[in-house]
């Protein structure tokens, strides 16, 4: 679908677009196949359209007389799952998205509300792509707070029974983040390629838009680090927790190994049985042995309590 969106809302057909009109325009990859010359779009633009379309990467390149970009868009709530795409050509006076994936119709709903947008506002195509790419990316804030969220919940239920969980769950949530993260950058480097205006394309006076995207990107991008952070400090506070349940468990035994020795000792010392041992004929002998085992005992547990190993 094509639209002239000047002063009224106008379905057109492509032989119908004219200099002196702007245009937003929806289609998908097999329309665009059928159509691509009649826009003035070259063969190889229209082949980098299916050669990416399976990739992860967002990327933007700069032809004599448009822009072309393709964008796959994660869903910040869910990172794994499977991702829109969508192609894109700017022309002077004309916004050419193209759909390659659209599952839940984000891409749809945003370009209808780009176009009432123009109608509403009257504002240039720079204006319009900046409000179309925005746009894609407007519900991340809150999944983003939402991350957040489930980090500090996950945190605040870190328990020993439930560790191995606990640790699961910040890994999935660590390649989650490290994504989002990569995925903000490749969007940083299509607001700053859009912003040094190859060929002309936008109106010099409406260039701040594009930086105004890009520091929204960068933004996202720093909340992401962020979380990666707070994501990091738990896992440290976690480990904390599990070392000193091992540092007590290792200063138990070592107090056991420690009283036990010098009974050891004794019990190898008078195990011997040499004859002109006098505490084997002595009828105080074995009493004697236990006394000084237990008085062992009682000193090192006293002196193991004083210095609060125990």
């Amino acid at each position: 679908m094509i639209y002239q969106v000047d002063n009224q809302k106008l379905k057109v057909k492509i032989q119908d677009i004219q200099d002196d009109h702007m245009y937003i325009a929806m289609m998908s990859l097999d329309e665009l196949k059928t159509c691509y010359r009649e826009y003035h779009i070259t063969e190889r633009s229209l082949l980098r359209c299916e050669e990416t379309s399976m990739l992860n990467q967002n990327i933007i390149i700069p032809h004599q007389q448009y822009y072309y970009g393709l964008i796959n868009l994660i869903n910040a709530r869910d990172v794994f799952v499977k991702k829109d795409s969508l192609a894109f050509f700017i022309f002077k006076n004309l916004f050419l998205v193209v759909v390659i994936d659209d599952e839940d119709h984000h891409i749809s709903e945003v370009f209808q509300s780009s176009s009432d947008y123009v109608l509403e506002k009257g504002v240039s195509i720079t204006r319009l792509v900046y409000y179309f790419l925005s746009e894609l990316i407007s519900r991340d804030y809150q999944y983003i707070e939402d991350l957040q969220e489930e980090i500090e919940d996950l945190e605040s239920h870190d328990s020993e029974e439930e560790s191995i969980h606990f640790t699961n769950q910040l890994r999935q949530l660590s390649k989650e983040l490290l994504l989002l993260r990569n995925y903000y950058d490749n969007l940083v480097i299509i607001g700053e390629d859009l912003q040094m205006n190859h060929h002309h394309i936008f109106e010099d006076d409406d260039m701040r838009y594009f930086e105004i995207f890009t520091r929204r990107i960068e933004r996202l991008s720093n909340n992401v680090q962020m979380l990666r952070e707070l994501l990091s400090q738990a896992y440290e506070a976690h480990q904390s927790k599990l070392d000193y349940k091992l540092n007590k468990t290792m200063q138990f035994f070592t107090v056991v190994t420690t009283v036990f020795m010098p009974l050891t000792l004794i019990a190898g010392w008078y195990g011997m049985n040499f004859k002109n041992m006098p505490e084997l004929s002595s009828p105080y002998g074995y009493l004697s042995v236990i006394l000084v085992s237990v008085s062992v005992v009682v000193l090192l547990m006293l002196w193991f309590k004083k210095k609060k190993f125990l």
